[in-house]
């Protein structure tokens, strides 16, 4: 059960629908403990088990319910009551369906509502990871955990709501009236039950790592598929199509080997499940009959069916609850994954987000000061007592062999990260007091990649602007010669530039 706690977070802003899902299936549970109960009275009428009118009724539950029926039956006839019985039993079913179908309803706007909101949280911290980061992690594992594993926690908090909500209730409510029809025959029922819920538990931990190591290779499998893609033109240019088939069918074959293993422990749950509670139905069968067959006990021949049939309805939610249990064994794994994900991240980050002092404008001097930057992982420094003047209005390009440090004085200088030691001073002002947004805003970028987002021309002109202006947009599409080519699209600043910017040119990015 520690995996189903550790999915309760998730329902928090749920907490509403979730009461009221849990009473919908407390009166589910009620109205579907008449329904099979109601099997007794017409058993009784049947086989004419009634007693006489006349004899007082004797102490207990089932004396008392079996005399008040019994005087019905006397009174109003064996045909009406069975009539009045069948008519009774329709109702039910009407009401307890209507009922359940309510529950249904309530417990899909809360597994949508929390997929949205898992994904929403996760895309908001992906946006806030330092850079490092993301250097460290492959995008393709990224992706799997925010498709696959999200599909595998939605899937498992409906297990978890099964597991704790619908399936004990039904469990307890049929329990109650064990206790009511036979004491006896229920305190050896929960001595068989214990077991059977703990051979489950075991199969469902193993079950667990297997899911664990199967959502592995599926990130390994799609890093791959992704570098393929991304650099699909270099792949043909150096004919390493038999390469990159090679990387891809074993990382393929690992997964196969994996889901492989998973699917068939998954594929025991059920059978596992079915043959332990007819194991147990089994034994019940055997000491209650014995009980019934001494006089030991209160029970007579047709209450002792309708314990069977109520004993039967524990069966479905204990199956229900392992398979739950089950479900939220590999949710709580991508669970896992998903929040290892933004664990451990390197200690790179320069951004003090909405803590840092607004950022000056330049009107004086930008000066690296004795920085010092090494990435994570490596010994020496990507830059090594680096000092730099530049006079505001000044045009200064870095010039040097490749690998000497020109692209990480432009990562430290746009606070991607701080420096391990020195600083750069803005008019005297150290950005590492400064905060990140606000420094960005004083900065404009061109990467040596020309990458466009997914939306129009206009959209990537006005990126990062709060409040663009269609006059502003324009000028800076004419300033970049951009109006040169979009003048000539059907559609103009508004063309669409495909994934990637993949519509245009070269040149046109």
């Amino acid at each position: 059960m520690k995996a189903v706690w550790a999915l309760l977070p998730l329902i928090r802003h749920h907490r509403g629908s979730v009461v009221l899902m849990g009473v919908l299936h407390a009166l589910s549970a009620v109205l579907n403990l008449f329904t099979f109960l109601s099997v007794v009275p017409f058993l009784r009428i049947l086989f004419g088990a009634s007693a006489p009118m006349e004899e007082a009724a004797q102490e207990g539950v089932i004396a008392a319910v079996s005399h008040a029926f019994d005087t019905f039956v006397q009174t109003q006839g064996a045909s009406y009551a069975l009539g009045a019985l069948c008519v009774s039993m329709v109702g039910l079913a009407v009401l307890k369906n209507a009922v359940h179908y309510a529950a249904l309803y309530v417990m899909a706007g809360i597994r949508t509502g929390v997929s949205r909101d898992l994904r929403q949280d996760l895309y908001e911290k992906l946006l806030r990871m330092p850079m490092g980061w993301f250097s460290e992690s492959k995008r393709g594992d990224v992706m799997s955990r925010f498709t696959h594993d999200l599909m595998e926690v939605e899937h498992s908090v409906i297990g978890s709501l099964e597991a704790l909500l619908k399936a004990p209730l039904l469990i307890l409510v049929s329990l109650g009236t064990l206790l009511a029809l036979s004491w006896q025959l229920t305190l050896f029922a929960f001595v068989l039950l214990p077991l059977s819920g703990w051979l489950i538990s075991r199969w469902s931990k193993r079950l667990k790592r297997h899911a664990q190591k199967g959502k592995e290779e599926l990130g390994q499998l799609v890093s791959v598929l992704e570098e393929t893609l991304l650099g699909m033109r270099i792949v043909k240019a150096f004919n390493a199509e038999s390469q990159f088939t090679s990387a891809y069918a074993e990382r393929n074959h690992g997964h196969f080997k994996a889901m492989r293993r998973m699917h068939r422990r998954e594929s025991m749950s059920s059978p596992m499940s079915e043959v332990i509670s007819l194991t147990v139905m089994a034994v019940l069968l055997a000491f209650g009959g014995s009980l019934v067959l001494s006089g030991d006990s209160a029970l007579s021949g047709d209450w002792f069916i309708g314990y069977l049939v109520v004993f039967s309805q524990i069966i479905p939610p204990a199956r229900s609850l392992s398979d739950g249990v089950f479900r939220v064994s590999k949710g709580a794994a991508s669970l896992e994954r998903l929040e290892a994900l933004f664990e451990n991240a390197p200690d790179m980050e320069g951004d003090l987000g909405e803590e840092g002092a607004e950022a000056p404008r330049l009107t004086d001097t930008l000066t690296f000061k004795d920085v010092v930057f090494r990435y994570p992982g490596q010994e020496s420094a990507a830059l090594q007592g680096f000092n730099l003047t530049i006079p505001a209005g000044k045009v200064v390009a870095l010039v040097g062999l490749s690998g000497s440090g020109k692209t990480t004085a432009a990562h430290v200088l746009s606070k991607f990260a701080n420096p391990e030691s020195g600083c750069i001073l803005v008019d005297g002002v150290d950005l590492r007091e400064v905060s990140g947004s606000s420094w960005r805003q004083r900065l404009s970028v061109v990467t040596q990649d020309a990458l466009l987002f997914h939306g129009s021309i206009a959209d990537n002109i006005v990126l990062g602007d709060a409040q663009p202006d269609k006059a502003r947009m324009s000028a800076a599409a004419e300033a970049a010669h951009v109006l040169e080519f979009a003048n000539r699209l059907p559609d103009g600043l508004d063309s669409k530039v495909g994934d990637s910017g993949g519509k245009l040119s070269g040149g046109q990015r």
